[in-house]
C-alpha cells in the first residue's frame, strides 16, 4: 500500500474513532433533549467526521489515480506484448491533444450529424470498460480482448484527457456512480424496451386436468430517444497557448464539468420523475414538513419487493441536506435515542472500492436533483436500480473553432454528448414523500 493509501486508511479509521465515540455522546444522553452545550459538541464531532473524510477522499482519489493508470499500463504492456514502462504511444497521444488545444494541428472527426469537423471523438467507454474489468480482477489478456478486441498494437488507449474527462463525468452524473444499467450505442436512434408495471402472479393448480389461472404480467413501452447536450466556452488565445497552462486538464474539467452536470439534469429528472403512485407507489411521512422517522425508513425499505431488496444493486437516493438530516436519526425512540442507523463507510476507495456510506446495510447516493425537504416532496428513493436505464450514445465529441471569437481574440471549444434514461421496471423503486 502507499504512503498515500496507508495516510488515507488512517484518516478512514480515525474518522470511524469519531464516529465511536459520538455514538456514545448520543448513548449517555438517554433521549433527553440536548444543551446548547451539548449541541455544540455534537455539532464538533460531525465537522470533524466531515474534514476526516473529506482529506481521506482527497488522497485516495489522487492515490487511485496514479495506480489505476500504473495497473493499466503494465497491464497494456503484457497485453501488447511491450516493456511495462513504455508509455510513448499515450504519451503522443496527449501531445498530439495539447498540440491540437494551442492549433498547431488540425484533427478531423464526424460529429452526430455527419459533419468533419476540427475535434477529436473522447474514448471514455474504454475507460469504463477498463475500470470494470480490472475491479473485477481481469487479467491483461481479457482487459485487451473485452476492451480493445482490435487485436492490434496500433490499438486506442485512452488518453490523460479520457481518463480525466471520464472522472469529472462520473462524479457529476449519479447514474454512472450508481448501479444503473448503462446502455453505450454507436447510433442514437430511439431503442424500445419492454416495460414492467405489473409481474405475473401465479396459482395453485389444484389437480391434473385443472386449468391454469394466474394473473398476467401489464407492460408499458419504454422508448430511449437520446437528447444532445452540449457546452461551449471561450478561452483567452494566450491562455490556449500558455505552455504553463495544462490544456488536458483544462477541457477535461471545464467541458466535463458542464456538459455532465446538464447531462445528469435530465437523466435524475427521468428517474426522479418516473416514480409515482401506481407505478412504485409512495410511503408517506405523515404530516405537513414532518422529518423522516426511522419507521419512515424502514416503511419504505419494506415496500419493494423482496426479491429486489436482495439485489446487488439497491441502494438509497436523496439530497445532500437530506442525507444530512438521516445521518442524525438513531435506532430508539422513533430516531431520538439509540445508536445511529447511519453508516459511514471505512473503506472508500481503498484498494480501488469507491464504497459510499450505507443506511440499513443499502449504499446512498445522493443527487442534487433530487428535492428538499418541502409538502408534498419526492425527497427519498429506494429500490433495485439496475432496473433503471441509462443510455449513453458513443463518446463525448470535443470540437475548436476560431472563427467564433476572432474579433475578441478568443478560441471557442465545444463539448457535445447524447443520452437518455427511462425505467425497464417500474415496481424496483419507490419513495418517500413528505405529505402536505
Amino acid at each position: 500500500m502507499s504512503t498515500a493509501s496507508e495516510r488515507a486508511k488512517a484518516l478512514l479509521e480515525t474518522r470511524a474513532r469519531v464516529w465511536s465515540e459520538a455514538e456514545g455522546f448520543l448513548t449517555d444522553l438517554q433521549g433527553e433533549e440536548m444543551s446548547a452545550e451539548q449541541r455544540t459538541q455534537w455539532d464538533r464531532y460531525n465537522e470533524r467526521i466531515d474534514l476526516l473524510k473529506s482529506e481521506a477522499d482527497e488522497l485516495v482519489e489522487r492515490d487511485g489515480r496514479e495506480n489505476e493508470a500504473a495497473q493499466i499500463r503494465e497491464a497494456q504492456a503484457i497485453a501488447f506484448d511491450r516493456e511495462p514502462d513504455d508509455k510513448a504511444e499515450e504519451d503522443n497521444l496527449n501531445v498530439r491533444i495539447r498540440d491540437w488545444a494551442r492549433g498547431n494541428t488540425r484533427m478531423s472527426v464526424k460529429d452526430d450529424d455527419g459533419l468533419n469537423v476540427n475535434g477529436m471523438r473522447t474514448n471514455i467507454t474504454g475507460v469504463m470498460r477498463e475500470r470494470d474489468l480490472l475491479r473485477m480482477g481481469a487479467s491483461p489478456e481479457e482487459l485487451r480482448a473485452l476492451t480493445w478486441d482490435t487485436g492490434s498494437s496500433a490499438s486506442v488507449v485512452p488518453t490523460i484527457l479520457d481518463r480525466q474527462l471520464y472522472e469529472v463525468l462520473e462524479a457529476e452524473i449519479s447514474a454512472l456512480r450508481m448501479p444503473t444499467t448503462k446502455i453505450v450505442t454507436a447510433s442514437g436512434e430511439t431503442m424500445d424496451f419492454g416495460r414492467v408495471t405489473t409481474h405475473a402472479v401465479a396459482t395453485q393448480v389444484s389437480g391434473q386436468g385443472t386449468t391454469l389461472a394466474g394473473t398476467d404480467p401489464a407492460f408499458l413501452k419504454l422508448s430511449l430517444t437520446p437528447e444532445k447536450f452540449g457546452e461551449l466556452i471561450d478561452v483567452a488565445s494566450e491562455v490556449v497557448t500558455d505552455n504553463g497552462v495544462d490544456m488536458v486538464s483544462f477541457l477535461a474539467r471545464d467541458l466535463g464539468r458542464a456538459v455532465g452536470r446538464r447531462v445528469n439534469q435530465a437523466i435524475a429528472e427521468a428517474m426522479i420523475g418516473a416514480v409515482t403512485v401506481g407505478s412504485g407507489g409512495t410511503v408517506s411521512t405523515g404530516g405537513s414538513l414532518i422529518t423522516p422517522t426511522y419507521e419512515h425508513l424502514v416503511n419504505l425499505e419494506y415496500s419493494v419487493n423482496s426479491a429486489y431488496r436482495a439485489s446487488n444493486s439497491t441502494g438509497w437516493l436523496a439530497l445532500d441536506s437530506t442525507a444530512g438530516t438521516l445521518r442524525k436519526l438513531r435506532d430508539g425512540g422513533g430516531g431520538t435515542i439509540g445508536a445511529p442507523i447511519w453508516q459511514p463507510s471505512t473503506q472508500t476507495g481503498i484498494s480501488g472500492q469507491r464504497q459510499p456510506d450505507t443506511l440499513f446495510g443499502h449504499p446512498f447516493f445522493t443527487d442534487p436533483n433530487v428535492a428538499a425537504q418541502a409538502s408534498n416532496a419526492k425527497i427519498l428513493f429506494f429500490g433495485d436500480w439496475n432496473s433503471f436505464y441509462c443510455r449513453l450514445v458513443g463518446n463525448p465529441i470535443i470540437e475548436r473553432n476560431d472563427s467564433v471569437g476572432f474579433k475578441t481574440d478568443e478560441i471557442s471549444f465545444r463539448g457535445k454528448w447524447r443520452a437518455a434514461g427511462g425505467y425497464q421496471d417500474l415496481t424496483a423503486v419507490n419513495l418517500l414523500k413528505q405529505s402536505v
